[in-house]
């Protein structure tokens, strides 16, 4: 059932679904590389920034078989709002005895390669 919101218009509940099992939680941080340039009293008089990238961490319940491996790319994240290409840097699974078997995923997106 969905949630009801009730207040603020224009708020947000929940995730969209993906492809690859029921979400959990998701997140998206965006990052990019700077470069400095100092004067002759070392007072910053430049900066140039390069090299956007965007983390991306999920948590999933597994909902069958599994092909994603490390190296591997999503052909697309739901969640996400940036768009290039995102390869998989970490897999952790997470299994007990009194739980569902869960993936934890560390991705990262490559918005200037296609």
């Amino acid at each position: 059932m969905a949630a009801t919101s009730i207040g603020t218009a224009g708020l947000v509940f929940g995730l969209t679904a993906e492809t690859i099992g029921l979400v959990q939680s998701f997140s998206e941080t965006r990052n990019i590389e700077k470069n400095e340039v100092r004067n002759a009293q070392g007072e910053i008089s430049g900066i140039g920034f390069y090299n956007p990238t965007t983390a991306y961490s999920l948590s999933v319940a597994i909902t069958g078989n599994n092909a994603l491996t490390v190296g591997g790319s999503f052909a697309a994240l739901a969640n996400a709002t940036t768009v290039g290409t995102c390869r998989i840097d970490s897999l952790t699974f997470n299994k007990s005895n009194s739980a569902f078997v869960m993936l934890d995923i560390s991705a990262t997106g490559y918005p200037n390669v296609s």
